[in-house]
């Protein structure tokens, strides 16, 4: 029962279109990282990537003076992006990141007590803002496997762990076209397993 009423009080923060999972058409980036190197279109902004067994490792460098970031152009408009990911102990955040050719678009973000959804800032010299749409907590525990789904549809973004419920919200900045996929990391490593961009059928 207790499950049942958690299900139903994640579902009510969001509009309707975003508990109807998007229908996955054509697949557009698969990554399963099995190269002894991160695949070429993928470029490192930030941080220290290392690619061994099928997984790539991001770790934040504190000379940096920002999160680690890998990103990769992938051309979309409404889709679905799937990350299988582990953190590992000490790590702090990692987010599927999308971005227009204007800059950031909307994010979700994993933290180790909590699960983020948000419309991102543009860039710095843009009028918009930034907007967190959902926010649920959640304990990602260190060393084990999570799945991310993330859903694009007009101006909805919702984000599901593990098929579980999904939280969201509806923002006009979200219609947007995408051109590139982040996976920025902050702390002492995040592992994923594999990615996956379909476009929405």
């Amino acid at each position: 029962m207790r499950t049942l009423l958690l299900a139903l009080s994640l579902t009510a923060l969001i509009p309707a279109a975003e508990t109807n999972p998007v229908r996955r058409g054509k697949l557009l980036l698969e990554d399963d990282f099995n190269g002894a190197a991160l695949h070429p279109d993928w470029r490192v902004a930030k941080g220290k990537w290392s690619v061994g067994e099928g997984k790539a490792t991001g770790v934040e460098l504190a000379a940096d003076k920002h999160a680690a970031v890998i990103r990769r152009n992938v051309a979309f408009r409404d889709g679905v992006i799937e990350v299988s990911f582990r953190m590992l102990p000490g790590a702090k955040m990692t987010a599927i990141s999308l971005n227009s050719a204007k800059g950031h678009s909307c994010r979700v973000t994993v933290r180790p007590n909590e699960l983020i959804v948000q419309k991102d800032r543009t860039n710095a010299k843009s009028d918009d803002k930034a907007a967190v749409l959902a926010r649920q907590p959640m304990n990602f525990e260190p060393g084990k496997t999570y799945t991310v789904t993330m859903e694009v549809r007009g101006t909805s973004v919702s984000a599901r762990v593990n098929n579980g419920p999904a939280i969201g919200g509806s923002h006009e900045g979200i219609a947007i076209d995408r051109t590139n996929i982040g996976l920025p990391v902050s702390g002492e490593g995040v592992v994923f397993d594999s990615l996956h961009v379909w476009e929405a059928q």
